[in-house]
């Protein structure tokens, strides 16, 4: 069975032959009757074919306008199932397949675009994707650190001004092929810049710059220098003290009365070589991360009470009363790491203190807290060295810290244990009125 549109098409050529054949008839008549009968037809021709002529346009148009009218009320989007002419089955067919296989590449095309913005948006590293003219094709977040987001109907460019000049440098070698690692210092921070070409087919197409915050890395190695030259200084001292009074005893320039004065004086300073050497070794294990020590209830109590015990005979040659306020305090932690954090509170506050002055330690349960404070009538600590006597080899009046035998690693050693286990430290200080030290423990 024919489909419908060339059942149409066929039935408008049929008309055409019809209408053909009559004219062609009326043509021929004529001649069968004489001259006057064909020049009467032939004038009737020249009237009759025009008609005809033109009720065949009419007619084809009107068909045609019925095929195309019929073929333009499908919708591309949605052609559904059921074609006008059997003939377009095949099309409409091609057409919804094309149409499945877009969605699917818009969906899969969509998913991608959104993975790609989770990952960036949650790089803590700035991300720039450029193209061959530095535009900036993509970004995250944290690029606004390198180059703000330009405001509303202005091209995001890395030329446009507010990016420092190394990077525009460290791209545009990118787009030249040259991948380009550099440290910058922005804004008091510190990054490492990485800018790399974006390749496709063998041609480079945009650059890709990445910016790593490498502050707190930097910061860690200017500490860690500080703490090397600090180091080798501290012990430098006492080893150039023993090694000349060794010295005079083996050349025999020391007087015979006084050979004890200076056996004690190398005794003196080779205590106090190791009490920093302890020192070292106690704050290098705080910090080392790798293990996990042993937890347990520890009274802090109990500490207290042992370690006054220990320093009674310090506190009395200083003339300090020590006094133990409170109860039973207990907390979950490591006991090494919280004995020396009493002590060094302990010992700080005998040290520091005035003769006939005194020290009270309390530990107790407070407001759903475990709160330890040592407290002393001592020398205080001026308001402009408060904020940093927690630093490792911070002294505020070195002289006086050597000649007591501190070693500059006692609060350091204080911040790293109460670091250890989440304990808030609260410093309160007077100048010649005396120290509050205070740990907040969380309730366990």
């Amino acid at each position: 069975m024919k489909g419908k549109l060339f059942l149409r098409v066929g039935l408008l050529l049929f008309a055409a032959v019809l209408l053909g054949s009559a004219v062609t008839y009326a043509a021929v008549q004529p001649q069968l009757a004489g001259t006057e009968a064909r020049a009467q037809a032939l004038s009737h021709l020249l009237w009759v074919l025009p008609i005809a002529l033109f009720l065949a346009a009419a007619g084809g148009w009107a068909v045609a306008r019925g095929i195309v009218d019929r073929i333009r009320r499908i919708d591309p989007e949605s052609p559904g199932t059921e074609a006008p002419y059997e003939e377009l089955v095949p099309l409409l067919a091609r057409i919804r397949a094309q149409n499945r296989l877009i969605r699917q590449q818009e969906e899969a095309l969509g998913q991608t675009r959104r993975d790609f913005a989770a990952i960036t948006e949650n790089m803590g590293e700035s991300f720039l994707l450029l193209d061959k003219r530095l535009n900036v094709l993509s970004r995250n977040v944290s690029a606004s650190h390198l180059l703000p987001a330009p405001p509303d109907g202005e091209a995001d460019n890395l030329n446009r001004g507010g990016c420092p000049e190394e990077i525009v440098r460290a791209a545009e070698r990118a787009l030249a092929g040259r991948r380009t690692e550099l440290t910058l210092e922005m804004h008091e921070r510190y990054y490492y810049v990485i800018a790399t070409p974006v390749f496709s087919e063998n041609q480079i197409t945009g650059a890709v710059v990445i910016a790593l915050d490498t502050t707190e890395r930097e910061q860690r190695e200017a500490l860690r220098r500080e703490f090397s030259a600090n180091v080798s200084h501290e012990l430098k001292t006492p080893l150039t003290s023993i090694s000349g009074f060794a010295e005079l005893l083996a050349n025999g320039m020391v007087p015979p009365e006084r050979v004890g004065e200076f056996a004690g004086d190398i005794y003196k300073e080779s205590q106090r070589l190791m009490a920093l050497v302890d020192d070292i070794i106690e704050l290098s294990r705080l910090e080392e991360d790798t293990a996990a020590p042993q937890r347990e209830s520890v009274d802090l109590y109990a500490l207290a009470e042992e370690t006054l015990a220990s320093l009674c005979p310090a506190a009395e040659r200083r003339d300090v009363t020590l006094t133990l306020c409170g109860g039973e305090a207990a907390v979950q932690g490591v006991r090494t790491a919280l004995q020396e954090l009493v002590y060094n509170l302990c010992d700080n506050a005998v040290k520091y203190n005035r003769p006939g002055g005194s020290v009270t330690v309390t530990a107790e349960k407070r407001s759903g807290e475990t709160v330890l404070s040592v407290a002393d009538t001592g020398i205080g600590i001026p308001y402009e060295h408060q904020n940093r006597v927690f630093e490792r080899f911070y002294r505020v009046d070195k002289s006086h810290s050597r000649q007591l035998g501190g070693t500059g690693l006692g609060l350091s050693i204080v911040k790293h244990a109460a670091a250890m286990h989440k304990a808030r430290l609260e410093l309160w200080s007077e100048p010649n009125a005396g120290t509050k030290i205070t740990v907040h423990f969380d309730a366990q």
